[in-house]
């Protein structure tokens, strides 16, 4: 029986931690190798999303271990970090025991997929009429990235998620400068969100492709941003 009672008290508690700001440092540093010594910065970072990102870039409490203990030991106050590291396998060590056992709500590591249950609950109440817009393919192809585990899954596993998410929010927004006040803009959306986005705004594959393409090479790291670029388009073609 899902719990959102427990999982809301997990993240209280690390929010509330006296440690809170290292606690996201190393947690930001564990999944996207970024550093910020921004304290306005990092305070904007969303415990949940954190969270949310350990538990699916590393699906077993012992990998996450491991990469904790190694980014650890790339800092120089390793003490106060360790205690940092001890409270997040402590926290969320205990939500990998409520997802083994079926109590973790399934829309916290997969935001989508409640709305793809209600998506096919209405689909079954709703007598369906073929139209002209089901022979669009980019129409009829929206409708498999309600959920969007194994697409994120692919692409994290290929890149930096932190550099998916500066290609495709610099595509849909501004040029994202880590110099500016961008950082709680670009926190504010999962890689999910920015995809679903993406596959709504650009209509054919070739405006996406020129689009990605001409942005990473304004970004201040291109050739992560076209690398990022290549993985993403490949990623994503096959839904057009």
């Amino acid at each position: 029986m899902e719990d959102f009672n427990l999982l809301e008290e997990v993240i209280d508690s690390l929010e509330q931690d006296p440690n809170a700001l290292r606690i996201k440092r190393l947690m930001l540093f564990t999944c996207h190798d970024t550093w910020s010594n921004d304290v306005n910065e990092v305070k904007a970072l969303h415990m949940r999303q954190l969270v949310r990102e350990l538990m699916v870039m590393f699906p077993d409490l012992r990998t996450l271990k491991q990469m904790l203990n190694i980014h650890v030991k790339q800092l120089s106050k390793q003490s106060d970090y360790l205690l940092a590291a001890d409270n997040i396998i402590d926290s969320i060590g205990f939500l990998y025991t409520l997802r083994d056992e079926g109590n973790l709500p399934e829309s916290f590591l997969n935001p989508q997929a409640a709305i793809a249950k209600a998506s096919n609950l209405s689909n079954q109440n709703t007598h369906y009429e073929k139209n002209e817009s089901d022979t669009i393919p980019h129409r009829h192809n929206l409708k498999y990235l309600t959920n969007l585990y194994d697409l994120r899954a692919d692409i994290s596993r290929n890149i930096s998620p932190l550099h998916a998410k500066i290609l495709l929010f610099s595509s849909l927004n501004h040029r994202f400068s880590p110099q500016e006040r961008d950082w709680s803009p670009l926190y504010t959306y999962d890689l999910d969100d920015l995809m679903q986005l993406i596959f709504q705004t650009y209509e054919t594959f070739d405006s996406l492709e020129q689009q990605l393409k001409q942005v990473s090479l304004t970004l201040d790291q291109p050739e992560d941003a076209k690398r990022a670029s290549s993985v993403i388009l490949q990623a994503l073609k096959p839904f057009y």
